[in-house]
């Protein structure tokens, strides 16, 4: 056992200051090459999936597109549109508030026969309505 060396352990150690530069140099351009080759696998996996992931988008769309399409034609457009009675106002309210109120109930059914206003007039009360709702909602109880 007398014939111990570092060379054994640590085949560098009886090296040149040259013969390790190129070592050193060796073992950097080989990590660069597994990190560049592994960025490339990466990144045609990703390009690949990306590939997959649009072509089920586009069959998916195309099964919509075609979902409404058909849709349409089953959609019976009437011949002639549904007159409803005008509502009953009370004096001073605008016209284009009974619009507004018009609209808003018409936009909340999907058809206009669902739902008539048959008068609209002013609200007895001396507050608001936003009023009368903090005040319930101040005086509920727990």
């Amino acid at each position: 056992m007398s014939n111990f060396s570092l060379a054994t352990f640590f085949p560098l150690a009886e090296l040149t200051m040259a013969q390790r530069g190129v070592e050193a140099l060796k073992v950097i351009l080989t990590g660069f090459a597994v990190v560049f080759a592994v960025l490339f696998f990466l990144i045609l996996i990703i390009k690949i999936y990306s590939n997959i992931v649009v072509k089920l988008q586009d069959v998916a769309y195309n099964k919509k597109k075609k979902k409404i399409k058909d849709d349409e034609v089953l959609i019976k457009k009437p011949s002639k549109p549904v007159s409803s009675p005008e509502p009953v106002t009370q004096d001073g309210i605008p016209e284009e508030v009974v619009a507004v109120i018009s609209a808003a109930v018409a936009s909340m059914y999907d058809s206009p026969q669902r739902a008539r206003i048959k008068s609209i007039k002013r609200s007895a009360s001396g507050r608001s309505a936003w009023a009368n709702a903090g005040v319930a909602d101040n005086t509920r109880p727990f």
